[in-house]
This record gives C-alpha cells, sequence and structure tokens, in this order.
C-alpha cells in the first residue's frame, strides 16, 4: 500500500512538472494575436472533483509568483484565475492553506495571491472564502489517486 502511495505521488509530481514545463516554454514562445480560451481546464461542479485541474489554469502566474518585482499579470494569468473563481473558489483554499506548496513544492505567498486577484486581475473572491479555508470541510481535494488494483 505504501508502494502505491509513492507512486502515485511520484505520477503527480512527474505530471505538474511536464504542465509547468510546457506551460514555461509556451509562455516565452507567447507572440500571436489569437485570443486565449476563455478556460484552460473546465473544472468539474460536483463536490467530489479535485482541485489540480483548475489549479493547473494558474501555469501562466508562475512567473508572478516567483518574481517579487514583476508588477503586472502575465497573459492568460487572470483568464485561469477567473476560470477558478467561477468554477471552484475553495479550490484557493490549497493555496492559502499551503497545500499545494507541501503537494509539489510551488510556493504561492498569499499577498502576491490575493494582489493578483483583486489588484491585477480586478476579481473578487467569494466573502466566505477564509471561512471555507478554516473549516476545510467544502474544499475538494487536491487530488486522489486511485485505488490499487487486485
Amino acid at each position: 500500500m505504501a508502494s502505491s502511495n509513492k507512486f502515485c505521488t511520484a505520477a503527480l509530481l512527474l505530471l505538474l512538472a511536464a504542465v509547468i514545463a510546457t506551460m514555461a516554454d509556451a509562455a516565452k514562445n507567447i507572440a500571436s494575436s489569437e485570443p486565449l480560451p476563455k478556460k484552460i481546464w473546465p473544472a468539474r461542479q460536483d463536490a467530489s472533483a479535485t482541485c489540480v485541474g483548475s489549479l493547473l489554469a494558474l501555469s501562466p502566474c508562475l512567473a508572478f509568483f516567483e518574481d517579487a518585482g514583476m508588477s503586472g499579470a502575465p497573459q492568460g494569468c487572470c483568464e485561469g484565475m477567473s476560470g477558478i473563481i467561477q468554477d471552484q473558489a475553495a479550490c484557493l483554499c490549497h493555496i492559502i492553506n499551503h497545500t499545494l506548496e507541501r503537494a509539489i513544492g510551488v510556493d504561492i505567498p498569499n499577498d502576491r495571491a490575493f494582489s493578483l486577484i483583486g489588484d491585477l486581475c480586478g476579481l473578487s473572491p467569494p466573502q466566505d472564502l477564509m471561512e471555507t479555508c478554516a473549516n476545510g470541510r467544502e474544499v475538494p481535494p487536491l487530488y486522489v489517486c486511485p485505488a490499487p488494483s487486485a
């Protein structure tokens, strides 16, 4: 059982590393005038959905989170954040509670996240977000590993 958990964690880390690397390369090459899709990864509405898919929509924002001197939101970042707030705002709790950082080692400072949401993207998270994050009952899991097959 422990080996299946290690396998699941390793698979998740490899997936996220690949997506982050791909998004970093794509961000460097964005020079076209094509508009970005409104939702990069659609989030499911049911309570059993995981948050990993919707949080991957923040990949264009990584440069902003990593560089405290960056004052503008990278292209595609606000669209990803908007999709999360509209579809799965409770998933932001994985940033606020540092669950995402513990899972994949990506630190997203809360002050930068809230600055991005309000100041740069002009978005408003739900008023009860902090309460939701504190009680954790309404927060979908970051990811779920499938049960090992017998």
